[in-house]
């Protein structure tokens, strides 16, 4: 092997490492590793507001199971179609199609009050 082709190749080495030594220290140091979105419901609790939060969780798919029904129980009824969530559920997990299967995981939004 030449000499300029080990010297392409340890720098190459160096960015790798770098750039994971990076990823590692941003995930470290990340406040809130889940995306939570608050949003103010007017909702009165004593002489607080209650603000809703949308979070995701990880869910096992189960015989039976189809992005419909799995939208059906984890959607915010009141603020999108199923069709809508059914995409955001397909965009989150890099979906191409509607086929899952049983035994798979996937992230889904759902929404809580704080």
């Amino acid at each position: 092997m030449k000499r300029q082709d080990r010297i392409i190749i340890k720098r190459l080495l160096f960015i790798v490492i770098v750039s994971i030594f990076a990823l590692g220290v941003s995930v470290i140091l990340s406040n809130d590793p889940v995306d939570a979105h608050m949003e103010n419901t007017g909702r009165e609790r004593g002489s607080g507001v209650l603000d809703r939060c949308k979070y995701y969780t990880s869910i096992e798919v189960s015989a039976g199971d189809s992005l419909w029904s799995i939208a059906e129980e984890y959607m915010d009824a009141g603020n999108q179609s199923v069709y809508d969530y059914i995409d955001e559920i397909k965009e989150i997990n890099g979906l191409k199609s509607d086929q899952i299967r049983a035994g798979e995981y996937l992230m889904v939004s759902y929404y809580g009050y704080e």
